[in-house]
């Protein structure tokens, strides 16, 4: 339940319109934080839809956009040295990727995907390091805000170091902590953006300053509109100071 002020006034005072400035108007018309009772309810409800996100993946094919950039320097002066087109074809819980351009060239028999290319499993698994049970993470009613024009619930969160699944680095990874804000719809309490940063990395690892914007819309599918990865953006701090910047977007969804 979403509760607004109202804000009552006569409509001329001293034979004038009364005339409100605009930024006031929307303030009072914001939603209330909500009650205690209500915040608990609503993280529970969050919590259980985004558990059932995987189960209610539909099968569906899409092209999916990879970009990997550095700033040499760390003075935030980007490259670009790679663009990845993939066709991608999600069906029974499996991922397959067709390549079809590289750098804005058509793809070749040996062209193969880029190491640093974001599959569609990891917005699955994000939803399983912030919201299985045994990670113990601690969620927290923030805000009401706003992403893509759904009204949300801002919710911080933090998964202690030591229950964490999450994990940064190749092969067996480095295991930390994670923490950071997710943003439920209003409407439906499912999750549409997760940003997060890991916890308690040693200074002296490899892999400094990750940060995590994972994004999730509806789409259509058929008859149907399911909740669907849409973005991510995954950016770290390399030794020397090198930054490294990986996009994805996947686009034009539809039936396999």
């Amino acid at each position: 339940m979403i509760r607004k002020f109202v804000f009552l006034a006569p409509a001329f005072f001293a034979g004038a319109p009364l005339l409100m400035p605009a930024a006031l108007a929307q303030q009072l018309d914001a939603p209330l934080p909500l009650l205690e009772a209500e915040q608990k309810q609503a993280i529970a409800d969050i919590t259980a839809k985004a558990l059932d996100f995987e189960k209610n993946l539909p099968d569906f094919a899409c092209t999916q956009l990879s970009h990997h950039s550095i700033d040499p320097k760390g003075f935030n002066q980007w490259k670009t040295l790679e663009t990845i087109s993939e066709q991608l074809l999600f069906v029974k819980g499996q991922e397959h990727y067709t390549m079809l351009a590289v750098n804005g060239k058509k793809a070749g028999e040996n062209d193969k995907p880029s190491a640093s290319a974001v599959p569609v499993s990891e917005f699955i698994k994000l939803m399983h390091d912030v919201f299985d049970p045994g990670v113990k993470a601690a969620m927290s009613w923030t805000n009401w805000d706003s992403v893509r024009g759904h009204r949300v619930h801002m919710i911080t969160f933090v998964v202690p170091q030591e229950d964490s699944q999450f994990t940064i680095g190749k092969s067996k990874g480095l295991k930390t902590g994670l923490a950071g804000f997710l943003y439920a719809d209003a409407d439906t309490n499912l999750v549409l953006r997760i940003v997060a940063a890991p916890l308690g990395v040693p200074k002296n690892y490899p892999i400094q300053g990750m940060s995590i914007d994972m994004n999730y819309d509806f789409v259509r599918i058929g008859d149907k509109v399911y909740l669907l990865p849409l973005k991510a953006d995954f950016r770290h701090k390399e030794p020397k100071g090198q930054q490294v910047w990986d996009e994805v977007e996947l686009k034009d969804f539809h039936k396999p």
